[in-house]
């Protein structure tokens, strides 16, 4: 999580620079987490029940991680610690920016396939 934190933060800072950078990395790394949990309970809910979960029960769950990470990083004052660390993965720049990419596109995938794989699930369902 450190090392995602640090290269969101990054991103807001050197590519896109923002006003509140820790703002937009909290913001932009629980949409992130939001959309990878979101997908895995729809997936179960969907596979053992044969139902979805609700917008409403997705839209809680992304403010319940953004109001844990908020409290996490920010509140606890780990954010700026982290910024004065700089995490890296096996000690690699690359191999960090790699794995945080690679992250980001999976997750905001989530938000494309997610739904697909439920409505198939939900179909096989009697």
């Amino acid at each position: 999580m450190n090392v995602l934190y640090y290269y969101y933060f990054l991103f807001y800072t050197k590519i896109l620079p923002d006003d509140e950078p820790h703002a937009t990395t909290i913001f932009t790394l629980s949409l992130s987490e939001s959309f990878l949990i979101n997908v895995i309970i729809d997936i179960l809910i969907s596979y053992f029940y044969c139902t979805f979960i609700s917008k409403w029960t997705m839209i809680v769950i992304t403010l319940f991680i953004m109001v844990i990470n908020y409290f996490l990083f920010y509140r606890t004052g780990k954010a700026k610690n982290i910024i004065k660390l700089k995490p890296k993965i096996f000690n690699s720049n690359s191999l960090s920016i790699v794995f945080v990419i690679l992250f980001f596109i999976i997750t905001s995938s989530f938000l494309f396939w997610g739904p697909i794989l439920v409505k198939q699930i939900l179909a096989n369902c009697k």
